[in-house]
């Protein structure tokens, strides 16, 4: 084989498409820190830079920003609304460097991302984007379940993999359920056993958040997709909960299913009602502004002698999307963020509907229940994908 065959089977792959859906499939490498001189980052950021100098590279002369501003339009409320609460708690704060990192990582990084491929990708495209974060979900359960093979599990007995905490890997998997059940039918066999993978790295998370989430959106998705009888419909919906019931019903010697039945002062459950209640004064106390972004572990502790002793101390978030809004990014930033949600769902029961619209649909349900108990937004990895379902449901047939 000669050198010029080899390169064309190259040029023929390394095209931008085929790098944004390398970017999804890596999105677990923000782990992975770097410097750039005096600049932290990681390995995910810089390749989403490069997909956007790529771009930019490529397209800079056909752009045009009156085109953009029409077909985007909608959407510049709410981020400025958000970025406005941002910006504002960051100064009042004085936490400069976590704020500004925050905003860079999980704001302006994963929006970059959502711009290039919203600009390049039609909706059958698209698809292939969720496919890849599909792919990357089941390779980080498949190593998950080798940790769990070995025993490599938390002191707890719960299953976090690379992630910092078994919550974390929970809320990496769970959106891509909604995935898989959509595109269910294109491969049975393939998709019965890569969910059932799936399923079972979420399952020794004992994210009951995620269970409880995962099963709400698989019912909504199964319930709304055309050309199923009813009686397959109302069938695959009680398998869904005859699984989660047993979950349960087996796992009742499990110490931390026992805390959550018995309501025990040391239970997850009793845990976050004590951080909520401590986010809760924050907020009274800072109802407009909130606290800024990357502030609350330090405001948490400083909350202590208004409550008795903590359960958790080491608490960077305050386990609620809606309450981390409020106080990361003060009540414009919530307005915002609801504002986006509104959209959101607008636009699903306004256009017509295909595969794509049914993903974001159940991603976001999944986001949005299991945003209950944790704060599924405020990560590298989890923005993207919060901008991911966003995106399929903006892009039109």
């Amino acid at each position: 084989m000669n050198l010029s065959v080899i390169k064309n089977f190259f040029l023929e792959r390394v095209n931008l498409e085929n790098w944004l859906c390398l970017s999804i499939f890596l999105l677990p490498t923000y782990l992975i820190k770097v410097d750039i001189f005096i600049f932290p980052t990681n390995i995910l950021e810089i390749i989403i830079a490069v997909g956007f100098f790529w771009w930019f590279l490529d397209r800079k002369h056909t752009f045009s920003f009156r085109t953009a501003q029409i077909k985007y339009t909608k959407y510049l409320l709410p981020l400025g609304l958000i970025f406005f609460g941002l910006i504002t708690g960051t100064i009042l704060s004085g936490n400069y460097c976590v704020g500004l990192g925050i905003i860079k990582g999980w704001f302006i990084f994963p929006l970059l991302f959502l711009f290039v491929s919203s600009e390049i990708l039609d909706s059958q495209k698209l698809k292939r984007l969720f496919q890849w974060f599909y792919f990357s979900a089941l390779t980080i359960a498949l190593v998950s379940v080798g940790y769990w093979f070995f025993g490599q599990m938390t002191f707890d007995a719960r299953l976090k993999a690379v992630f910092n905490s078994p919550n974390y890997l929970a809320m990496y998997l769970s959106p891509a359920i909604a995935i898989g059940l959509v595109l269910f039918r294109e491969n049975k066999k393939f998709y019965f056993a890569s969910l059932g993978l799936i399923f079972l790295a979420i399952f020794f998370t004992y994210s009951f958040s995620a269970w409880i989430a995962v099963a709400a959106s698989s019912i909504v998705t199964i319930f709304l997709t055309k050309g199923v009888s009813k009686r397959t419909l109302c069938g695959l919906a009680g398998i869904i909960l005859f699984i989660l019931i047993s979950f349960f019903v087996f796992e009742l010697k499990n110490k931390k299913v026992q805390d959550v039945v018995s309501f025990s002062e040391r239970s997850s459950v009793s845990s976050r009602l004590m951080i909520w209640r401590t986010a809760e004064k924050l907020i009274q106390d800072n109802v407009f502004w909130g606290i800024g972004p990357g502030n609350f572990q330090n405001k948490y502790l400083e909350y202590q002698k208004f409550y008795p002793p903590y359960l958790e101390w080491a608490v960077p978030h305050p386990h609620n999307i809606f309450l981390a809004f409020w106080l990361y990014s003060g009540i414009t930033g919530l307005f915002g963020f609801l504002f986006l949600l509104r959209i959101f769902f607008r636009e699903f029961f306004k256009e017509q509907k295909n595969a794509l619209k049914f993903m974001a649909l159940g991603m976001m349900i999944i986001f949005l229940i299991q945003g209950l108990a944790d704060t599924t937004y405020f990560k590298n990895d989890l923005a993207i994908i919060f901008w991911l379902a966003c995106l399929g449901m903006m892009k039109k047939l």
